[in-house]
């Protein structure tokens, strides 16, 4: 290819309807719980709370990682921490429920 238009494709992950706060809520407490690398365990613990209409595939593990990186960007990065207090995932997550209400 002589051109660099083209070379990289944007990958769409998932539907482009924005969550609803409820779920937003329920993906980061069930990461909080299981990790941002167990996406299968995340995925399955908030299909039960979808709201109604959502297609099959709304909380998919690429669209639950992908949301989840969202709402991580969204919110500013904690404070200083002291290093013994809590993992940079854990603080990321409590940060994150604190701050989802005004997301």
């Amino acid at each position: 290819m002589a051109s660099g238009i083209g070379k990289h494709k944007i990958l769409n992950v998932g539907p482009t309807e924005p969550w609803s706060v409820r779920e937003k809520l329920c993906l980061a407490s069930s990461v909080m719980r299981s990790g941002d690398q167990n996406w299968v365990s995340v995925s399955r613990a908030i299909k039960p709370f979808s709201e109604p209409g959502r297609p099959p595939d709304w909380f998919s593990q690429k669209h639950c990682a992908s949301q989840y990186s969202e709402l991580l960007e969204a919110t500013e990065a904690p404070k200083s921490v002291p290093k013994n207090t809590c993992t940079q995932t854990k603080c990321q997550n409590n940060d994150l429920l604190l701050r989802l209400p005004h997301l």
